[in-house]
């Protein structure tokens, strides 16, 4: 593999939700064929699809597929002749129809201009910590399980912890004192939703594609122990989190598979502080990990969809066992911390249009393209915002997906607090980053978009 092949990966979000400028459109040439929105690709020279796998029969069919895609690439090394793209569900047992060559021959760029950014590492706020994860499995005894090729055993993750979830920690450290204090539940459930073996569309927080998460236990505690050099102050951290998971044939948009993941951990770690801000992380989790596997409902009981489970790799993805997860988190880098050049089109502002909606509106507008340009956006304007964006969108995410079990009237109750709160946190970073004459526009913006309904508003003049 490392002879023949050059492995690169690919962030998901730019393969299914490409940007604008030329690695965009490489990136939409490659995605255009793809099985799901993850897989394995092999592509030539000319970056054009050899074949796609999203799934093995085996082990060997690994091996077996790279060899048959060394094969294609002699018969078609670049981009003269037309290159009909293979797709595998499962290779080499489910083949889907191939996709016909576009005709185009995407434009490879050697390196990215001065001017932009890399888009798989869109800027971050100064500050954000940087976080990383490792998980394992544990045998019978407790050590560490030596085959760390499945996904059931081993783990790697990264995710970020944003500023304003350090500001809230040191506002709690401030007025805790000398005493024990909880941690705010978003920091513990962020903490919690990464620790999880299995692929991602198990996860027993979250709850992707029709699933459903729940944390029915996220208990963290900090206590100021030391003070360390240079103004450091050392908190002690220690929790609980229980986490449980499930997917069903009957849940809108079910993916066609069956499984339920619980997840007991007892946390312990420190976290360090410097001037209001996280400098260091440092985190080990401890407990029980359980991954069950359903049987394959009738068609009837899937209603028309497709009767299958999707395995990893032919593998049996049962889970029952000891885990251990550990965390190290750190600043951002200079070179990615609150940079102004990288593109600013990393969410398609389709995506950004269902936030706002969802949001009610209002301010949430500035997030559109065509409201940026009435505003007058300049490229440090646009980063901040969209580095603030993700939150919002998971957030609203996560809401929806609590909100399947609800009654009528708490749907309405719970959609409203969440509303009042993302609009306070957005309005505070509307005066840091807009000038006084844009509020005022994005202000008048917001009453067009409400159009006769503004009138109902005390604050409007109906005159």
């Amino acid at each position: 593999m490392n002879a023949d092949f050059v492995p690169v990966a690919l962030k998901a979000g730019l393969v299914n939700y490409p940007p604008s400028d030329d690695e965009g459109r490489l990136y939409r040439e490659i995605g255009r064929s793809k099985v799901l929105p993850q897989g394995i690709c092999v592509v030539n020279s000319a970056c054009k699809v050899l074949a796609w796998a999203d799934m093995f029969d085996d082990d060997q069919s690994v091996v077996a597929f790279l060899d048959h895609c060394l094969q294609r690439s002699v018969l078609f090394p670049d981009a003269t002749k037309p290159l009909p793209a293979e797709r595998y569900l499962k290779f080499p047992s489910e083949r889907l129809a191939d996709v016909e060559d576009s005709g185009v021959a995407p434009v490879i760029s050697e390196r990215h201009f001065d001017a932009n950014g890399c888009p798989a590492k869109p800027p971050l706020p100064h500050g954000t910590i940087d976080a990383r994860l490792f998980g394992r499995a544990l045998d019978k005894d407790g050590a560490p399980v030596a085959d760390t090729l499945r996904q059931a055993n081993y783990v790697e993750d990264r995710f970020t912890v944003p500023v304003a979830m350090q500001v809230a920690l040191a506002e709690a450290l401030d007025g805790a004192g000398g005493d024990r204090f909880r941690l705010a539940d978003e920091l513990g459930r962020l903490l919690a939703s990464h620790a999880f073996l299995g692929e991602l569309d198990v996860n027993p927080v979250e709850g992707h594609n029709g699933a459903r998460g729940d944390l029915t236990q996220c208990d963290f505690w900090a206590r100021r122990v030391e003070a360390g050099g240079d103004d450091i102050v050392r908190l002690r951290v220690d929790g609980k989190s229980q986490a449980r998971g499930m997917q069903r044939g009957d849940e809108k948009g079910f993916s066609g598979r069956l499984w339920q993941h619980e997840v007991g951990l007892a946390w312990e770690g420190i976290i360090e502080m410097k001037a209001g801000r996280m400098c260091r992380l440092l985190l080990v989790a401890r407990g029980s990990e359980q991954l069950t596997w359903g049987s394959v409902p009738s068609e009837a009981e899937l209603r028309g969809q497709r009767n299958i489970i999707l395995e990893w790799a032919g593998r049996d993805p049962e889970l029952n066992c000891g885990v251990i997860y550990g965390m190290i988190g750190e600043p951002v880098g200079a070179a990615q911390a609150g940079a102004a050049t990288a593109p600013a089109q990393h969410v398609p502002d389709e995506v950004r249009k269902h936030v706002v909606e969802a949001m009610g509106g209002g301010s949430f507008l500035v997030f559109r393209d065509r409201v940026q340009e009435k505003l007058n956006l300049v490229d440090n304007q646009k980063q901040n915002l969209l580095a603030n964006f993700s939150e919002y969108a998971q957030e609203t995410k996560k809401l929806f997906d609590r909100l399947r079990d609800l009654k009528p009237d708490e749907r309405e109750q719970q959609m409203q607090s969440h509303r009042q709160k993302y609009h306070k946190k957005l309005a505070a970073l509307l005066q840091e980053t807009l000038l006084p004459e844009q509020l005022q526009r994005l202000q008048q913006l917001g009453l067009q978009h409400q159009g006769p309904a503004a009138l109902g508003r005390p604050d409007i003049d109906r005159r």
